[in-house]
């Protein structure tokens, strides 16, 4: 009989490539969302535009053409992290300073300064403190005034990603929004801005275990409000949002995690080098570790709440899975080939089937190599 030609290493890398492309392919497909619409709120999304947030560039046009009020902020520290419900805990204070003409303005509305802000992601607001430190704004020389407040409160984190979990940049926002609906663009067009010295915004007690602090900023942003509020226009509300990077230790997840996962491929990846006669011992190695990577991941997602995506780490558990089914299926194949061998065809049964092992090993291998890469690359 003649023997077929042997692939080429580069062929078997293009297969593990093609594999790769379309299980993340797929993971993109299953992700899409339904075509929206056009309803009433798509039409106002049109003429008015979309809803959402504008980051604010400070010139001096902008200080010029609108009436500001400086924001200041110092978080002396944060707690109670909890990424099941994307909450965290945190104290400190905030600061307002504004011009006579702002003063103006707030007379005019008969606003009082201590009801102007608010936290926009704060909650549980019946077990927190957000109060004015001054029963009156101070004053200030050049008829300037300023309002001090103190926050203890918890927050709502809408900026959580979890796509490159466990090597993921932790982002919590502490968003300070003016309340007033005549603040608006419509009426007084009245903006928050940071002040000018903002080097100082987190404390020392401001670091997160298992995170490491990276930075913090403080930047203005006018955000268009869902709908209308009860008004004929959708109100564009400034905001400065006080945003914390944290980025996650990179041993934990590895020890945690990665050493782990490698470990159980790495037991499959050997688990072909068996010798092919063995078919008791090699069929029980996949099935083993279908079993330990379904428990490994249920751990893993204790920790995290329900996501509509799929993290770095779950692209590395579906691509084990799948080379642990796999080498089932190689195993199975090959223990019927050997068995229906005829006596004299034993020797060249098991050359082939030692053949076929060594070109699982090294697709197998590729396949992980490309989906970590491909996987990180495309988040």
């Amino acid at each position: 009989m003649r023997r077929l030609p042997r692939p080429r290493p580069i062929v078997l890398l293009l297969m593990a490539a093609l594999t790769i492309t379309l299980i993340l392919g797929g993971r993109q497909l299953v992700g899409q969302s339904p075509s929206k619409v056009l309803d009433q709120d798509s039409i106002t999304e049109v003429m008015e535009g979309p809803s959402g947030l504008q980051e604010v560039r400070i010139s001096e046009a902008l200080v010029q053409k609108h009436p500001f009020i400086y924001a200041g902020i110092h978080l002396d520290k944060i707690y109670e992290l909890n990424l099941n419900s994307r909450t965290f805990t945190a104290d400190g204070e905030l600061w307002l300073e504004w011009l006579p003409e702002v003063e103006a303005l707030l007379q005019k509305h008969g606003e009082d300064p201590a009801e102007l802000i608010t936290l926009a992601n704060r909650i549980e607001t019946w077990d927190s403190t957000f109060e004015p430190s001054t029963e009156r704004p101070r004053e200030l020389s050049g008829g300037r005034r300023q309002q001090h407040y103190h926050f203890s409160s918890r927050f709502y984190d809408d900026e959580v990603d979890f796509r490159r979990d466990p090597f993921d940049m932790l982002r919590l926002p502490v968003i300070v929004e003016l309340k007033p609906l005549w603040t608006s663009q419509k009426y007084a067009d009245l903006r928050l801005l940071p002040e000018p010295s903002d080097d100082n915004l987190v404390g020392e007690l401001g670091s997160l275990s298992g995170y490491q602090l990276e930075s913090a900023s403080f930047t203005p942003y006018l955000r268009r409000t869902s709908n209308r509020r009860g008004t004929w226009y959708r109100p564009h509300i400034s905001q400065v949002r006080l945003e914390v990077v944290y980025q996650s230790n990179l041993w934990p997840g590895i020890v945690n995690w990665v050493i782990p996962l490698m470990i159980i491929n790495s037991i499959v990846l050997m688990a072909p080098s068996v010798e092919g006669t063995l078919s008791d011992v090699r069929l029980a190695v996949p099935s083993t570790a279908l079993l330990t990577l379904i428990f490994l991941q249920q751990s893993y997602h204790s920790s995290l709440p329900k996501l509509p995506y799929t993290t770095f780490l779950d692209d590395l558990f579906t691509a084990s899975y799948l080379i642990a089914m796999a080498l089932f299926g190689l195993f199975t194949w090959g223990y019927n080939t050997y068995a229906a061998a005829a006596d004299d065809q034993k020797l060249n049964t098991m050359l082939k089937i030692n053949r076929a092992d060594m070109r699982f090993q090294i697709i197998s291998a590729s396949a992980l190599v490309l989906t970590a890469l491909i996987s990180w690359g495309s988040r």
